[in-house]
């Protein structure tokens, strides 16, 4: 018998050992999706399928910069966020709604605190970075903080961490600042070349 709970004893430790945190990946009514002309358009409306959202993380106290419509820009400064799960589809039923289940946070301890933001799209895109190039409406959401993660290795199982709970206040996806040329640049880049056409032409 002592044999059979040393074993017990074991895979218990051992199951814990590799176990990782979990997040609840939801949103509500109150922390909708939407798309606009910018991320902080006050006419934005909810995003209707096909859109995608997907969570991304880092360790607790990672510091993090604020999307302001330049998804390059703001890759290179959040660097230490990653992906975490698989892109999940706005609900056809509920415009700006998604429901994508548990998601385990990879190389995380369970129960472990992580910084959290949620990414998004417009289209049927595979992630955000193909999105980002083929120029689609796309946004991130404000620093989420959990202080735990679920802890899948209890008895029994921890709830995984909600979303909306941990603050998820939603986000808007808009056309990247970044690919969208203003019109004052065009005029310049346009008188540039006529003006290289006439100087080519007099030689």
């Amino acid at each position: 018998m002592k044999k059979y709970l040393s074993i017990l004893a074991v895979t218990a430790l051992a199951a814990s050992a590799f176990a990782q945190g979990t997040v609840n990946f939801a949103n509500s009514a109150a922390s909708l999706i939407k798309v606009g002309t910018s991320p902080t358009d006050p006419a934005a409306t909810s995003l209707a399928s096909p859109g995608f959202v997907q969570l991304y993380w880092a360790p607790a106290g990672t510091v993090y910069t604020p999307y302001a419509g330049d998804p390059a820009a703001w890759k290179t400064a959040n660097a230490a966020f990653a992906a975490a799960g698989d892109a999940k589809g706005i609900l056809a039923a509920a415009a700006g709604r998604f429901n994508g289940g548990t998601i385990t946070v990879p190389t995380t301890v369970a129960g472990a605190g992580i910084e959290a933001v949620v990414v998004g799209w417009q289209g049927n895109y595979a992630s955000f970075d193909a999105a980002v190039a083929a120029n689609a409406a796309v946004g991130a959401s404000a620093r989420v903080t959990f202080a735990t993660t679920g802890n899948p290795s209890t008895v029994p199982p921890g709830t995984a961490a909600s979303l909306t709970a941990a603050g998820f206040a939603g986000l808007t996806v808009s056309p990247a600042t970044s690919v969208i040329p203003e019109p004052s640049s065009l005029a310049l880049a346009g008188l540039g070349a006529a003006a290289l056409l006439i100087f080519r032409r007099r030689k």
